[in-house]
């Protein structure tokens, strides 16, 4: 199966890269993933937001999985960690 992600790390410490935003004291990330055909996860999303769940904007845009006719979005929030 093709590689879909970039590694975490990398052989050479000087080419490494954050990719992710930088931690806020007191928050944690959370992604909420959601999987499936196209329509699928426009559906689930879509639905999240009539229930007042996430604005549509909010989800990354679609990303292939690897997979025939699969994609997958994501949904950054932030909890307060206490």
């Amino acid at each position: 199966m093709p590689q879909a992600f970039i590694p975490s790390t990398l052989a050479d410490p000087a080419l490494q890269v954050t990719i992710e935003p930088a931690a806020e004291p007191g928050r944690e990330v959370i992604r909420i993933l959601v999987i499936g055909s196209a329509h699928g996860v426009e559906r689930i999303i879509h639905e999240l937001y009539r229930l007042g769940f996430a604005e549509v904007r909010e989800w990354s845009k679609p990303q292939p999985t690897g997979r025939i006719n699969e994609i997958m979005r994501v949904l950054t929030r932030y909890v307060l960690v206490e």
